[in-house]
């Protein structure tokens, strides 16, 4: 199998049609280049996300992987990777608040030879739509703190809408089961000498159901995953170390030509 598509889900019932519909429209774009698997992780769901899975996701290639509880987003990714088999591996949002239709742009940045390909709305080709100024101000806050530590700079820390080599995941370091798990995927990847592309995109606002981030523990959890990043770039400082890092920055054709997203942009 070419490329597994992991879709973390918590009581997201209501936008599952949706969702199906766009991957309906995908997964015939995927299949000429290898084949797709779509792994939908129901993180113990209550409104019967399963069920509605079962009944819109009719003829696409995909599994249901259940948490009995609800153990949050990184734990459901963590799920999504153990069971995959693609050779890539893309972790999106099932709100569709990225667009899954930009994945075949991300994953043809992929195999110029990069491990992670991260969705960047807040790059200045990327543009934000109706989204609330409060995740807008955390998000961009939290990734201009982590760009001032780390030798490398990018736009966005937090997007959980990325492509991954799969001979990159032994290397991830995500202690966090919760939304920080997204962060220190990325972060430790860097640190450990990963090539990352930004994919300049559209953040738009969730039509369906309702957010499950705890804005005072993502703080939180952020302000203290900050504090030992700092702590261990120092080190490396003191001791006169170098970054084994190569980071650089995607420009994608398809979204760097757009009228539209030249007009519209993020900043």
């Amino acid at each position: 199998m070419r490329t597994s598509l992991l879709i973390p889900c918590y009581n997201e019932a209501e936008g599952i049609p949706n969702l199906c519909q766009r991957l309906r429209e995908l997964v015939p774009l995927m299949d000429r280049s290898g084949g797709v698997e779509i792994l939908f992780v129901d993180d113990g769901s209550t409104d019967g996300t399963a069920e509605v899975i079962g009944t819109h996701a009719q003829g696409l290639p995909y599994r249901i992987l259940t948490h009995e509880r609800n153990r949050g987003l990184g734990a459901a990714l963590k799920t999504g990777m153990a069971a995959s088999t693609g050779m890539e591996m893309v972790t999106m949002d099932s709100d569709c608040t990225f667009d899954p239709m930009f994945i075949p742009d991300m994953l043809r940045d992929l195999r110029k030879g990069y491990d992670i390909v991260t969705a960047s709305p807040y790059h200045p080709l990327g543009r934000v739509i109706g989204v609330p100024g409060w995740r807008l101000l955390l998000s961009k806050t939290v990734s201009r703190i982590y760009g001032f530590i780390l030798p490398q700079r990018l736009y966005s820390y937090t997007s959980c809408f990325r492509a991954y080599r799969r001979d990159i995941i032994p290397v991830l370091k995500g202690e966090s089961d919760d939304f920080l798990c997204v962060t220190q995927f990325l972060i430790s990847a860097i640190l450990r000498g990963a090539r990352v592309a930004e994919f300049p995109t559209s953040l738009t606002k969730r039509q369906f159901g309702q957010s499950k981030i705890k804005i005072l523990e993502v703080i939180w959890s952020h302000l203290k995953y900050i504090s030992q990043v700092a702590r261990e770039t120092v080190s490396l400082r003191v001791r006169g170390s170098s970054y084994p890092v190569r980071v650089a920055v995607a420009e994608v054709e398809s979204i760097s030509q757009s009228p539209e997203l030249r007009r519209d942009r993020a900043f």
